[in-house]
């Protein structure tokens, strides 16, 4: 593992404002920056990022840490691989023996994709091979500047070519099969491509790096008839369709700017918005737009535009983009686009203004709804009104509320809009939703088997004792207090579990000759909320001036309670069944002796 020095060197290279900045919207607050957490449903913002201290903290949820844990929580990685990660975006090299086997993995990984990346890149921009797909993405208005800008490439469809390239290189045929670009022959002799004939859109994360692609079949391959329009990586550990948003690391920026992200159905709809000065855009991975997503996108901006074709806003699309509404702290909007057009063909055919006019004019997604069933059902007298507000209230039946006092309140906004709009009375919706959401409870119910069930005591979280919290603390912020602590403080006398581990570890590293540090503990204990409780701790623990002085205090409190009481009570018992007055006498002299703190 990398020692301290590098570490530190890791962590002054890489700001946490400008790393989170790369996940979350922040916004000055004073000495420090705001935004909503992203590691709950966060409604106002109630996360701090301080670039002072280097550190961030949720006052909602309680999340707390620096840089390295920031990345470790968000990407759901190790510490080695968060450090790995934050060292690569600073241009620094860590010596390979330096990593973990996870960390070398993925950033092995990483190099793979990325070399993949710049092969299918430089065979559509230069090969000859490219010659189709280059007339394909031309005639599809795809300028030369995009292509570069979004790294597009080719897949030729011989089914070897990338291996071909691979073997040169020595890049590792694991690793290409691990990142889901080529797989074994039934026959177990060799491999093949699994991108063939397609023009490659490589998929990149928040910080633009290539994790996966998406292949479009050229609409003149032999390949066309019988295999996928669009074709994705497999899913990986770098990649995971229903999680990614094609264009958010180059979107995202320009959507704080504006106020919101439009999300579209296809890469080139992407590509072409960008192209033509409208930013702020992108498209899920040939999913609908998800909880995942929405999470993402709420990050970054307060407002979410759904852009439907004029055939795909239909019953399924009105009803899932008003469950997203109802149950995130998100203002979701539906843009609907002229019929028979998608955004790739409106923009190309009739400029950016039309697209752009049906984003700032998009309604939020109730409205869309209501619109919806009233286009339908109104015209059909009190019985088409009626199906009219079941249409709705059954959409909001099937949507788990969101927990808290906000999901309260917008769903009471919800319910008041569809009665002034519906002319009917709040109360009656109330208790038509109560009624099918009853309905609803009482089909999903699953019949289980009745069995006798033993009722569970609920596990009460311990909270540690002040002593062994206060030397946590003090070891923490003052690794040099160790060997004190070691030679009368023993594992066995720490009741906290979570403490017992932390301070452990401390021990061991001592005992091996090893570095203490903060840093050097998080890469044994490898626990996010273990790491959590050791960021918080230490900090405290530095704002302790006189810790020699603490500790010797501390160290008098241990042995008062695991050694000097124990022993009296012991004397005690033995004074009470003494038989002889010289034995009383002894023992009342080896009292004596511990409560002036001796040894008999």
């Amino acid at each position: 593992m990398a020692d301290d020095a590098v570490i530190k060197q890791v962590k002054e290279a890489n700001d946490i404002v400008a790393v989170v900045g790369g996940y979350v919207a922040l916004r000055p607050a004073g000495g420090t920056f705001k935004g909503l957490c992203p590691f709950h449903k966060d409604s106002r913002p109630s996360f701090d990022v301080d670039p002072r201290r280097q550190r961030f903290r949720c006052w909602s949820c309680g999340k707390y840490g620096d840089v390295i844990s920031f990345v470790q929580e968000f990407d759901r990685v190790d510490f080695r691989e968060a450090l790995e990660l934050l060292a690569r975006r600073a241009g620094i090299s860590l010596e390979n023996e330096s990593a973990s086997p996870q960390a070398r993995g993925r950033a092995l990984m990483l190099d793979t994709v990325r070399w993949a990346a710049e092969r299918y890149h430089r065979c559509l921009l230069e090969a000859p091979l490219g010659e189709t797909a280059r007339k394909y993405v031309g005639e599809r208005g795809i300028t030369g500047e995009t292509v570069r800008r979004f790294g597009l490439g080719f897949a030729p469809p011989s089914g070897d070519w990338l291996i071909r390239e691979a073997a040169p290189g020595k890049i590792d045929f694991d690793l290409l099969e691990k990142v889901g670009l080529i797989a074994k022959r039934q026959e177990g002799n060799g491999y093949y491509d699994r991108f063939r004939d397609r023009v490659m859109f490589p998929i990149r994360d928040r910080r633009g790096q290539p994790v996966g692609f998406g292949g479009r079949i050229l609409p003149t391959s032999p390949l066309a008839e019988r295999a996928p329009k669009y074709y994705n990586s497999a899913e990986t550990a770098l990649f995971r369709k229903s999680e990614c948003l094609y264009g958010l690391d180059v979107a995202r920026q320009p959507g704080t700017a504006a106020g919101y992200l439009a999300v579209v159905e296809g890469y080139t709809d992407v590509l072409m918005a960008h192209q033509l000065g409208i930013p702020q855009v992108v498209a899920p991975m040939g999913t609908a737009l998800n909880e995942r997503h929405v999470q993402q996108l709420r990050a970054f901006v307060p407002r979410v535009v759904l852009v439907f074709d004029a055939d795909a806003g239909g019953e399924t699309g009105a009803d899932r983009a008003l469950r997203i509404f109802a149950s995130q702290n998100v203002d979701l909007a539906v843009a609907t686009l002229p019929e028979g057009m998608d955004p790739c063909d409106l923009l190309v055919q009739r400029g950016p203004e039309p697209f752009l006019s049906a984003l700032t004019h998009a309604v939020d997604a109730l409205e869309f709804k209501l619109n919806q069933v009233l286009e339908r059902e109104g015209a059909g007298g009190v019985e088409g009104r009626r199906r009219a507000v079941d249409a709705i209230l059954n959409v909001l039946a099937l949507t788990p509320a969101m927990p808290d006092q906000d999901g309260a309140i917008k769903r009471d906004l919800i319910i008041s809009r569809i009665a002034q709009r519906l002319a009917l009375q709040e109360e009656n919706l109330r208790g038509r939703l109560r009624e099918l959401s009853s309905q609803r409870r009482d089909d999903e119910r699953p019949q289980r088997p009745r069995v006798e069930e033993t009722a569970q005591p609920e596990t009460k979280r311990v909270k540690p004792q002040p002593e062994e919290l206060q030397l946590l603390r003090l070891l923490l912020a003052d690794p040099s207090l160790i060997p004190d602590a070691a030679a009368e403080v023993t594992l066995d006398m720490l009741q906290h579990p979570r403490v017992r581990q932390v301070i452990g570890e401390m021990y061991a590293l001592h005992s091996a000759g090893e570095s203490c540090s903060v840093d050097q503990l998080r890469v044994r204990i490898d626990d996010a909320h273990l790491t959590e409780i050791v960021l918080k701790q230490h900090d405290i623990g530095r704002k302790i001036t006189d810790r020699p002085v603490r500790m010797r205090e501390l160290l008098a409190v241990f042995r008062e309670k695991h050694h000097i009481e124990p022993r009296t009570r012991e004397i005690k018992n033995q004074l009470h069944a003494a038989g002889d007055h010289d034995q009383a006498v002894e023992l009342l002299r080896q009292l004596q002796n511990q409560r002036v703190g001796l040894e008999p």
